[in-house]
């Protein structure tokens, strides 16, 4: 029901029928003049006409030899009939005679007898001239007659017959009607192309506008002929290249309010996490020295008070350290921490520090083997990067085993050298491995409080290498774990 509501009210069957229906009130108003009018205007037609021609025989010389082929003319050019008569009001021309005998004395026939016609009507005009209509006695023929003076006092009068201008007016009549419905009928089929010319471009851009309306802009309105289509259409497609591009942008803030949302909330739950693990980390030792202290205030365990004081600042000195740490990882990870990127020498860097640590590597009956290339020209913050190898070398000494090997190789690679770590031992399981970068996270937690270890090292680690806008990383191989770090190479 609601598609047959929806033809019937469509542009181009209203725009066929308001056009069909003009048209044909057009039609029916001429037609009503034609039937009803047509006679009196073929009349009036008629009546001009014989004025016309009795100013023109009025110019004529009737003594001319010329007089009767000129006035003949008349008569047979405009379908009339002509009387002219002399002073004496004697008839000197018919047409049924057409003789001239304006000279009775050349010209002895007298004979000439006016038509015999009763009259019916007269109308008399300023300037002495008339109309009449007049029906002759023995027949039922019907005349308009005009009389009008001539020079010397002659006179004329024209006869032009009521049945020619009503057959006339019938036919004008007929072929007027007749041409009238033929132009309907090619009004109509105009009108109907025409709708379909017209309603086609509108349906198009319509249908662009409900596809723009759904959020959808891949329907573009094409080029039309007509002036003010065309413009709809550019404006259509201006209107829906401004929603597309504002609603990208509308998306892509959406996106980047949602993802700095994410991060926020993200952000806070590291932040939350971190104060309740650094809380943890500093309750610990705090218990520790808060215990011994009192047990050394109240004399529980007085012999052994040099041993409490020793407890009480090695415990001093972790909770030293893991400030210390917290205060590093959070200066770092602020960004405000001024990074001093220079030109350095890698190796000299490796090595010296490994040096360093000699000591420790004895005492922990660690092998190191280093493979490590001279003159590795690099670019970086030297001091961040020292803190990045420490903290892999302190990783590993802490969970080397078996074996107790240590290897530092350094690999040239394109733009960068890459620093890895290798630790003999146990490897990382794969539910540690995803998590050890983070704050506070430990994968053996049972020797880390024991040797100073907070969980800290790596996410440090990760820190700085973000910093720096280069990679790190971690995976278990041949007989242990093997920790990775880039330095960008110097330009030379």
């Amino acid at each position: 029901m609601k598609k047959k509501e929806k033809q019937n009210n469509s542009l181009r069957r209203r725009f066929s029928i308001v056009g069909f229906a003009a048209v044909t009130l057009c039609i029916a108003f001429f037609s009503v003049i034609q039937f009803y009018l047509m006679d009196d205007i073929f009349a009036l037609a008629a009546k001009v006409s014989m004025i016309d021609a009795a100013t023109e025989i009025s110019e004529t010389d009737f003594e001319s030899p010329d007089f009767l082929p000129v006035i003949s003319d008349f008569e047979t050019s405009r379908g009339i009939y002509i009387e002219v008569y002399d002073n004496s009001g004697k008839l000197i021309y018919t047409t049924e005679g057409n003789d001239y005998v304006y000279d009775p004395a050349e010209n002895p026939q007298t004979n000439l007898k006016s038509r015999n016609m009763k009259v019916i009507s007269h109308s008399q005009r300023k300037d002495g001239s008339y109309f009449e209509l007049r029906e002759e006695v023995f027949a039922t023929a019907q005349y308009i007659v005009y009389g009008a003076s001539l020079k010397e006092d002659s006179s004329l009068q024209i006869f032009y017959p009521v049945d020619t201008i009503t057959k006339n007016a019938e036919t004008a009549s007929i072929t007027l009607f007749a041409l009238s419905v033929f132009a309907l009928m090619l009004y109509y089929i105009a009108t109907y192309y025409l709708g379909v010319a017209f309603s086609k471009p509108v349906y198009i851009i319509n249908s662009a506008a409900k596809k723009i309306a759904d959020l959808d802009f891949t329907q573009s309105c094409p080029r039309f002929r007509i002036t003010e289509l065309d413009e709809l259409s550019k404006s259509i497609n201006t209107l829906s290249n401004s929603l597309e591009n504002a609603l990208n942008d509308l998306k892509s803030e959406n996106l980047k309010l949602e993802s700095d949302i994410l991060k926020e909330r993200a952000l806070e739950k590291s932040r939350r996490d971190f104060v309740a693990n650094a809380s943890h980390e500093l309750k610990t030792p705090i218990s520790i020295i808060q215990g011994y202290a009192e047990g050394m205030k109240y004399g529980i365990g007085c012999d052994s008070t040099d041993e409490f004081c020793d407890i009480i600042i090695d415990e001093a000195e972790k909770m030293n350290s893991l400030v210390v740490k917290l205060l590093e990882f959070l200066h770092i990870g602020s960004g405000e921490y001024p990074v001093a990127i220079q030109s350095f020498y890698l190796d000299e860097l490796l090595i010296s520090h490994l040096d360093s640590l000699e000591n420790i590597f004895r005492e922990k009956g660690i092998t190191l083997k280093s493979e490590i290339a001279s003159n590795l020209h690099a670019l970086g913050d030297p001091t961040l990067l020292r803190i990045v190898f420490n903290n892999y070398i302190s990783n590993a000494i802490s969970h080397s085993d078996a074996e107790k090997t240590i290897l530092v190789t350094v690999k040239e690679e394109e733009s960068v050298y890459n620093v890895t770590v290798f630790n003999s031992g146990e490897h990382i399981s794969d539910q540690d491995i995803g998590n050890i970068w983070q704050s506070f996270y430990r994968a053996d937690k049972s020797h880390s409080r024991a040797e100073g270890r907070f969980g800290l090292g790596l996410s440090i680690v990760s820190t700085i290498q973000d910093v720096h806008g280069e990679k790190y990383g971690v995976k278990n191989v041949e007989g242990g774990v093997e920790f990775n770090f880039t330095v960008r190479k110097a330009q030379h």
